[in-house]
């Protein structure tokens, strides 16, 4: 049995990534992390912000964003996260995760889960990097 062709989509150049055409959504992706992080690290943002962040996989349903911080930078969800299950994975570094009134600390390779309608605040202790992955 033959499966129905799925239509890739494909990011937009932006001035800050001018290379463009990165799939976000097709059959498979792979995504070289390690060169995602360097390269976060090298972009103007993380310079300027503190942090910075890119959208490796976007689907209706998933959304896998890899977020680099600087020692004291934090993120929160933004307007569209507070709908859908989300997991952080802290890939380096330390953060201490706030929701609910709990402050959690997430070390190397560890995961946490937080569901929906649910505010929270992370916050670098140390320089980190992270995968933010939400389940709509």
């Amino acid at each position: 049995m033959q499966r129905p062709i799925m239509e890739e989509k494909y990011n937009n150049s932006t001035q800050q990534r001018p290379e463009g055409a990165r799939p976000l959504d097709a059959a498979i992706i792979p995504i070289d992390v390690p060169k995602y992080i360097n390269q976060l690290k090298h972009e103007e943002a993380y310079d300027r912000n503190g942090k910075n962040a890119i959208t490796v996989f976007k689907s209706e349903r998933i959304t896998v964003t890899l977020i680099v911080l600087k020692k004291g930078q934090d993120f929160h969800p933004g307007k569209n996260e507070d709908t859908a299950i989300m997991s952080v994975q802290l890939i380096s570094g330390e953060l201490t995760f706030e929701s609910l009134g709990t402050l959690t600390h997430l070390k190397d390779g560890e995961l946490l889960m937080l569901h929906q309608q649910l505010s929270f605040k992370a916050t670098a202790i140390l320089e980190s990097s992270c995968l933010l992955t939400l389940f709509k």
